[in-house]
């Protein structure tokens, strides 16, 4: 779309229109919407562990549309449960790039290398940026999240996915239960990687 209804658009968009009262939720602008698609499937996942434990599964993994959260050990491998991180690729997917070994934690994933097309030498993306209304410009390509819950990995791997690599990190030395894994796009259009400290206690040669 050309600027004009992008613009118009923009005047309802922005977490400043809402308002909580007790348990009421409140909106300003009769045309702003809200849309939890980002979280719904960490929240998802989220409550399907919820009933699991209350039926005392000990051991177990959920995943609904690649949003994961796990609980004890793989009985079947007798070891933690092993989660791989896809390898991102123009023309397809590799199968992994990174695999880790988890339990009791949540690992979420938000990309740019699945939903998107090329546009004038730019990608356009599933991901938009509220302040503009067009397609994120980052040099993200992916960001994997590993937090207590999955709802929310799935909300801060988009937000993530925005700030891009250098603002991402910085961000996460001031949210320590957040730890992340970082795929990106180098200066010479190379692939690189970086993560958190906390994360790579979590990684395994790929081979293993």
């Amino acid at each position: 779309p050309d600027s004009a209804p992008i613009k118009n658009i923009l005047s309802c968009v922005g977490s400043k229109y809402l308002k909580l009262n007790g348990n009421f939720l409140s909106k300003e602008k009769t045309c702003v919407k809200i849309d939890v698609n980002g979280i719904a499937q960490g929240y998802s996942v989220d409550f399907i562990a919820g009933k699991l434990d209350q039926l005392g599964i000990k051991n177990y993994m959920v995943e609904v549309g690649g949003e994961i959260k796990t609980k004890g050990a793989n009985t079947i491998n007798k070891r933690d449960w092993t989660i791989g991180i896809e390898q991102p690729n123009d023309e397809g997917f590799e199968p992994y790039r990174a695999l880790l070994r988890v339990n009791d934690a949540a690992v979420t994933t938000s990309g740019s290398y699945r939903k998107f097309y090329d546009s004038e030498g730019k990608r356009i993306t599933h991901l938009i940026n509220p302040f503009t209304g067009y397609s994120i410009v980052s040099d993200l390509i992916s960001v994997t999240v590993i937090a207590k819950d999955a709802i929310t990995a799935d909300g801060f791997d988009n937000a993530l996915m925005f700030l891009g690599k250098d603002n991402a990190l910085k961000f996460l030395q001031t949210h320590r239960e957040l730890e992340a894994y970082l795929i990106y796009k180098k200066t010479n259009g190379t692939v690189g990687d970086t993560a958190t400290a906390g994360f790579k206690k979590f990684l395994l040669p790929v081979n293993n």
